[in-house]
């Protein structure tokens, strides 16, 4: 083969244009080229986010960086956390939180299932936090969680709300200035479409102005440092990653050349797509409705590592479950500038791997 056609929940295929923009020549961190380069793709992430850009960072890093981020900027030990976890990267946020001393609670939800909004209202009437967390599509299980519902009830009980969007920014209709989110980060690799190493933050003004009294507790991670970057990337904080930011310019732009509407519309498709296929077959989705980038299928026999062996066989690589059910799970992720044709070929293959393995 010449090369893997990735079908995975990120990273996902590059185009040819992004590939090319991988391909050129080194150019310094501080050059006039590359000033041009960040500015425009620093100016296409505000774009993408729906915010402006005195309170959107780019930096080099995988999506867990903007998760951490939040912490060593804006947190301080005792602050009270809620993490909604119904998922598997639900519990990474928990998991940061207590490593920089956060007082952290979780509420928790069948994976796959929908957040409910009545027990988590009970939550936050009895008990006040400082940060409530959501991961908007969870990858383990396809899950996508209503933004607008949670949103609503964390802003009415006073808490920044934070939402883990590295799987759906690009694919989903969002726009952080209409004021429900407090803090958002999201990934290159995934719905975007470029190259894995630059994490994206979008932050709102009240995070700002009532935490910016908050000492930091690391040098990289403080996006407080970050920020008179954006005016002017020739400030040295530390080398970015070139290559990467310079393909993700390219990506970006064609997110906006296709029109993000337009991307938006084609991601639900192919997500209806795929949730169609895998409950015709007779399997089990992990999660009650479609997911623009990911979906996640209980096969019903554990036979999940024979199919993506035989997948990988004919050169397209897709996901095994994660944690007690990943011989079970199979997990396709249709992200980037992935057609229906791909998408169809790829579930097809997997229903022949399945049909002769038993």
């Amino acid at each position: 083969m010449d090369h893997l056609v990735l079908m995975i929940p990120g990273p996902t295929n590059l185009s040819d244009d992004v590939l090319k923009a991988l391909c050129q020549p080194m150019v310094g961190h501080t050059s006039q080229e590359f000033y041009n380069d960040f500015k425009d793709a620093h100016a296409l992430i505000t774009k993408l986010f729906g915010s402006s850009d005195d309170r959107t960072i780019l930096f080099s890093g995988s999506g867990t960086f903007g998760m951490e981020a939040l912490f060593a900027s804006f947190a301080e030990p005792g602050d009270r956390m809620l993490s909604i976890v119904n998922g598997y990267f639900g519990d990474r946020f928990a998991e940061i939180g207590k490593i920089y001393g956060l007082n952290v609670k979780t509420i928790e939800f069948e994976p796959g299932q929908d957040v409910d909004v009545d027990a988590l209202k009970r939550e936050l009437s009895r008990n006040s936090y400082s940060f409530v967390t959501l991961t908007h599509i969870d990858t383990s299980t396809g899950t996508i969680n209503d933004l607008k519902s949670v949103g609503e009830i964390v802003k009415q009980n006073n808490a920044f709300f934070i939402v883990d969007m590295v799987s759906s920014l690009g694919c989903t209709d969002f726009k952080f200035d209409e004021g429900l989110v407090d803090y958002a980060f999201s990934a290159s690799q995934k719905c975007i479409g470029a190259p894995p190493g630059a994490v994206m933050v979008a932050l709102s003004e009240e995070l700002l102005e009532k935490r910016k009294s908050v000492k930091s507790r690391s040098y990289y991670f403080d996006l407080k440092r970050w920020l008179p970057v954006m005016k002017d990337p020739s400030i040295y904080l530390s080398t970015p990653n070139i290559a990467t930011i310079r393909a993700l310019r390219v990506a970006l732009n064609e997110v906006f050349e296709e029109g993000l509407e337009n991307k938006i519309r084609r991601h639900e498709e192919l997500g209806k797509m795929a949730y169609e296929f895998v409950t015709q077959m007779g399997w089990k989705p992990l999660s009650k409705r479609p997911s623009p980038s990911v979906i996640a299928f209980d096969l019903g026999k554990p036979v999940a590592d024979k199919v993506q062996r035989r997948l990988y066989q004919q050169g397209i690589l897709v996901a095994k479950g994660l944690g007690s059910m990943s011989s079970r799970v199979i997990r396709v992720g249709y992200m980037g500038w992935t057609t229906k044709e791909l998408l169809y070929n790829t579930l097809k293959k997997i229903g022949e791997a399945y049909n002769s393995i038993l």
